[in-house]
């Protein structure tokens, strides 16, 4: 059991409330040198702290240094990285490794000079044996002395050498995560496995809390919260991400979307503010479109869990003086645009309603009454694709073997195109008023 120091100490850590917790790891300047997020580390931490998180994660120096951003009761607590390594320094660094080296950087008693309430240091296995048995015994003289003081030890175990392969690695994760624990550590920081199934193995053996690594920067907030999503289901108490918060654009409301989803519940849709509350309505900047076609592909699989450009709701043109552009459903009304009448002189349209609806004989196209969104009642479709013809912007396809047109409900208020335009050539906000 832990000590009464160790238990205090890790509440700071780990929320009492729900035993999780989010940390921000900011020590990469300790093992890579300065690069983005760390050049001014006191100004990005600013930013990270308003995001609210459990801890932070720094180097000795740094943890000195930038002590007084964690004065009064409401900061996050300090941990301190209590060992070096020049793994990490690939080929891209001034100097690549050679020889991979791991140092001891730090007592447990410095770290408690500090004001840390916690230490951090690495475990890696997959090496030889003489360097695994090196690794080992400098973790163990850790775990002795955390327990000498009542301090948490938090060990994190990296599957790291010549005998790592893709076979083996979420083996190796499971494996060194349990030597941990065996040699003292009281709580795990690692890497997600890939899959809800081989994690909950990992934090099932483990026994203590394990918080998931967040590694290289995700190319979208959204991966980096579905790892986190995915992890939680696995049984994790939390993550712990670094360059995906300190080099974000705004760490503050990226931390504040992790801990939508660690603390509050929120599904990643909801975390990213995907989800709204009223009526939206398209932003598309021209300029910023690759012509990529995400927004396509996102839109079939979504609806039809299949990846048929054929039934996408947004279509991707390009010219060769404009470049490309996402069309989207705009929900045309007649007064919108004077062409309407001419691609469809045989119809009357309402100045208030959008032409695919008013085209619609069978009242099965309406609008959703809160939303806004275009909705679709199957049961009261005839198949006689007036809506398509009305379409003009041609972005309602028909399914010829349902007998049913493809409409853009905008994802019932949180479209997936949007989520998955990288360059955001195309979002949505929340109409506030009518236009």
């Amino acid at each position: 059991m832990p000590s009464p120091g160790k238990t205090l100490r890790l509440s700071k850590i780990l929320d009492p409330d729900d035993g999780r917790g989010v940390v921000v790891a900011a020590d990469h300047g300790f093992m890579l040198g300065s690069i983005k997020g760390v050049f001014n580390l006191e100004k990005t931490l600013r930013r990270v702290i308003e995001g609210g998180p459990e801890a932070v994660l720094l180097s000795p120096g740094q943890a000195a240094r930038l002590g007084h951003l964690f004065h009064g009761r409401k900061s996050p607590a300090i941990l301190v990285r209590a060992d070096w390594t020049n793994a990490f320094r690939t080929k891209k660094y001034a100097l690549p490794t050679r020889t991979i080296g791991r140092a001891m950087a730090a007592s447990a008693r410095d770290a408690l000079t500090l004001g840390a309430s916690g230490i951090v240091t690495y475990y890696f296995i997959g090496c030889s044996d003489e360097i695994e048995a090196w690794n080992f015994k400098l973790m163990t003289t850790f775990a002795r002395e955390c327990d000498e003081i009542g301090l948490p030890f938090i060990v994190e175990p990296l599957p790291f050498g010549e005998r790592v392969t893709g076979a083996n690695h979420a083996e190796l994760i499971l494996t060194s995560v349990r030597m941990a624990v065996e040699a003292g550590a009281d709580a795990i920081k690692t890497s997600y496995t890939g899959d809800v199934k081989t994690f909950r193995k990992v934090v099932k053996s483990a026994g203590v809390p394990i918080l998931v690594l967040g590694g290289a920067k995700a190319r979208t907030r959204r991966d980096a919260l579905e790892v986190i999503a995915e992890a939680l289901e696995a049984g994790a108490s939390g993550v712990v991400y670094g360059r995906q918060v300190v080099q974000a654009e705004d760490p503050a409301e990226f931390v504040r979307s992790v801990r939508a989803v660690v603390h509050e519940g929120k599904s990643v849709r909801e975390a990213i503010g995907g989800v709204y509350a009223g009526p939206i309505r398209w932003q598309i900047d021209v300029e910023k479109c690759t012509g990529c076609r995400m927004c396509e592909v996102a839109c079939t699989f979504r609806h039809e869990q299949d990846f048929a450009f054929s039934k996408a709701r947004i279509r991707v043109v390009s010219s060769s003086e404009e470049g490309y552009q996402p069309i989207p459903c705009s929900l045309l009304l007649n007064r919108t645009l004077s062409m309407i009448n001419s691609l469809s002189p045989s119809l009357t349209f309402s100045a208030h309603r959008p032409v695919c609806v008013e085209a619609c004989g069978t009242g099965a196209l309406t609008i959703h009454p809160k939303m806004g969104y275009l909705q679709l009642r199957i049961e009261r479709c005839s198949g006689c694709k007036k809506c398509v013809k009305a379409c003009p912007l041609q972005v309602i396809r028909f399914d010829e073997e349902r007998k049913i047109p493809l409409i853009c409900d905008m994802c019932e208020g949180s479209p997936e195109c949007v989520e998955w335009c990288q360059p955001k050539a195309l979002v949505v906000v929340e109409q506030k008023s009518k236009d």
